[in-house]
């Protein structure tokens, strides 16, 4: 039972990234990035080739040295010499600062500009993106992998750069010494070449492993954390245990074989190098034996040897960070070219400030896609219409401006999702919604919000103070507008009794209050908004009797004047609707008054006899309300 639940979280989103995998169009939304921090990218460019060209210069004025100077006893030329390596250390320092400052900056600079654009790729998206999408994804896309993308661009890119102008330097200058001796060094390179080869894959294959271990942790975390009531209410905290320590034991397994393969490779390194100055010392020892080359030649190659090796290791772990940020790039990308299926429109139609608030369903048919829940898939895997389930069909009907409209029927009738489409947060596939004769497709995104409100059933409060919460419905708003506000909806009285008052902090998600005061508080932040037409899905649900009696009284005042759509639970609130949708199956099996369906319907009256019947004996459950 170890890890088994929690493994099977995971979901098949860490497997290895091919290279060949990455949507080139993905580039130039990078490249689009980067082009603002050109110059900043090669001026970093040239420190960096200052560096390495002081690096190659190195050795070979040690050869000046030893072979111009010291053999010579020519102390003045020594002292010119070590001037020059003195001023050239001084530059390459310089250099260097210079290369790691514009780096970060440019790494900073890269990494504001992706997250800003990602985080609005993200909110503007439709809901049903985020039907497709788990939090921790999304999460996971805005930080590690802008992150990575960043290091590799600050730091990778250039270092890439650097490696492969050291090295083909090291080359030119070893040849330009002594063409013997560089061949002779070139022997230990199909060793190193095998070797990094082998271990890179398995490093690569370690380091997928490990990063699919972190992942169990934190999903081990999240899901252990946040389902702490029912693992305490149930007795299962040793479960929970066993299950995190089995995580625990998998990850740390990871971590010593991705360590294991990581400090192999250096001393491959090592003994490569360890070869090459072996062979240099015994052919170059007897060239200089033989005097077919001076000793400076020989220290100079030494030099070069030495610091041939350094770049080779570090091209060798380029391509693990080249397959990391491609893959982010991949995920970043993907966010950042998704398309929102609802879409502002090309020729926006504006209302104005006088809206009536008279709304047309005009044969609306609706389907969502299946699985759309269960994550996002790969467009070959999906197929056209005929794969997505049919929640509404050919939906119509007409609502009077300020009337009060209810919508019942069984659960998955299509209440909810009807509501949805009023908000425009869906679109339908056929069919229209109308707006005093607009279509809401023609509508301007800011109108339709300004126009519309949805107030869930589910209350998201922010980790703010109440006023602030409540400010969020007109940003603009005074402090005697928010006052008013709650004042309307009937939370002014338990806000001012708190030590804080409007300014007490609500806690993560509301944490701090109660269902009932998150719902009075969001009836507040919509009272302030000043929506035309409010869409209300059942506010008086799983509150106490005292709070219903409140949120009832903040409704009457909020819906005054307003057309109104309510998904109503509790017939209480039915009752009190100018007209009643009856939704069945996705289709509409009657409208009319409280009055008339209970005259008209069986579906209406078996629903609320059943309600009626549980009422009496006192209680209310699931199968007694309208959903």
């Amino acid at each position: 039972m170890r890890a088994g639940f929690m493994m099977r979280l995971q979901g098949e989103e860490n497997k290895q990234f091919r290279m060949s995998a990455l949507d080139r169009r993905h580039l130039s939304l990078l490249l689009a990035h980067l082009r603002p921090q050109a110059v900043g990218l090669a001026v970093a460019v040239i420190a960096i080739m200052l560096t390495s060209g002081i690096t190659l210069a190195f050795p070979y004025l040690l050869k000046v040295a030893v072979d111009r100077h010291i053999a010579e006893s020519d102390m003045t030329g020594l002292i010119i010499v070590a001037v020059i390596y003195f001023g050239l250390t001084l530059v390459q320092w310089f250099a260097s600062f210079s290369q790691a400052m514009l780096c970060g900056r440019i790494g900073q600079n890269v990494v504001q500009a992706l997250r800003r654009d990602l985080y609005e790729s993200v909110l503007r998206n439709s809901l049903s993106f985020f039907r497709k999408q788990r939090i921790g994804e999304v999460m996971s896309r805005l930080t590690n992998d802008v992150n990575s993308l960043s290091e590799f661009v600050s730091t990778g890119v250039i270092h890439v750069i650097n490696d492969v102008f050291t090295l083909c330097g090291i080359l030119v200058m070893m040849f330009v010494l002594d063409v013997r001796l560089a061949l002779v060094t070139c022997i230990s390179i199909p060793v190193i070449a095998l070797g990094t080869q082998y271990i890179g894959r398995k490093m690569r294959e370690s380091s997928v492993a490990l990063r699919q271990e972190i992942a169990a942790v934190n999903i081990g975390v999240q899901q252990g954390v946040s389902g702490m009531r029912v693992t305490q209410s149930l007795g299962r905290e040793q479960i929970g245990i066993e299950q995190f320590e089995g995580l625990s034991l998998r990850n740390m397994k990871a971590n010593l074989k991705a360590s294991f393969f990581f400090a192999l490779l250096f001393p491959l390194m090592s003994v490569s190098n360890m070869l090459s100055i072996i062979l240099v010392l015994t052919y170059g020892g007897s060239l200089v034996s033989r005097g077919a080359i001076t000793v400076g030649t020989l220290l100079g190659f030494f030099g070069y040897v030495n610091s041939f090796f350094g770049p080779v290791r570090e091209m060798t772990l380029v391509y693990n960070s080249l397959q990391s940020a491609a893959a982010s790039l991949q995920r970043v990308g993907e966010y950042l070219s998704a398309e929102p299926d609802v879409k502002p429109p090309d020729s926006p139609v504006r209302l104005g400030q006088n809206v009536e608030g008279t709304v047309m369903v005009e044969h609306v048919t609706f389907k969502y896609p299946r699985g759309a829940n269960e994550g996002p898939q790969p467009q070959a895997d999906r197929t056209a219409a005929q794969d997505r389930d049919t929640v509404l069909h050919d939906i119509h009907f007409r609502v009077e401006p300020g009337s009060v409209v209810a919508f019942v029927g069984p659960t998955g009738a299509g209440k909810t999702t009807l509501a949805l489409l009023l908000a425009r947060l869906y679109d339908p596939d056929e069919g229209r919604i109308l707006i005093d004769g607009v279509d809401l497709r023609l509508m301007e995104f800011s109108d339709l919000r300004r126009i519309v409100s949805l107030v869930p059933q589910d209350v998201y409060l922010f980790p703010v103070t109440i006023g602030e919460n409540i400010r969020y419905g007109r940003l603009d708003a005074t402090e005697e507008e928010v006052r008013e506000a709650a004042r309307v909806a009937q939370a002014n009285a338990f806000i001012e009794q708190l030590p804080l008052g409007y300014d007490t902090p609500v806690g993560e998600g509301g944490a701090r209050l109660s269902g009932g005061q998150k719902q009075l508080v969001s009836l507040a932040r919509t009272v302030l908004g000043d929506p035309r037409i409010l869409i209300l899905d059942e506010p008086t649900a799983n509150v106490d009797v005292i709070t219903e009696s409140l949120i009832q009284q903040g409704l009457r005042e909020l819906v005054s004047g307003r057309t109104t759509f309510v998904i109503a639970h509790r017939f209480s609130t039915v009752k009190e609707a100018d007209r009643i949708v009856l939704l069945e199956h996705g289709t509409v099996s009657g409208i009319g008054s409280h009055v008339e369906l209970m005259s008209s319907s069986e579906s209406y009256r078996t629903l609320y006899e059943k309600q009626w019947a549980r009422n009496s004996k006192g209680r209310i459950d699931e199968d007694t309300r309208a959903e």
